[in-house]
């Protein structure tokens, strides 16, 4: 797909339109990687959900960690 820059401020801009973001899924946020002289522009979420079940393994395995090191913590926490 070939775009044209729009003037916007100082600056310029390329409108994603609805039918670029229902193609690509991208969101509210996106991913702007600049390798070399190329611009890729990818949804946030994507780059968010790539490693999501090893993110959740590694979170939870952190969690589990906490609250078994700081358990007499948190039990006289909640008493309080």
């Amino acid at each position: 797909m070939r775009k044209t820059p729009s003037r916007f401020g100082n600056s310029e801009a390329l409108i994603i339109t609805r039918e670029m973001k229902e193609l690509t899924g991208i969101g509210s946020e996106v991913e702007v990687p600049v390798p070399g002289k190329a611009t890729v522009i990818t949804p946030a979420q994507d780059a968010q959900r790539s490693g999501t079940p090893q993110r959740q393994a590694q979170f939870a395995a952190a969690r589990d960690q906490s609250l078994e090191e700081y358990d007499e913590v948190f039990h006289r926490l909640a008493d309080v």
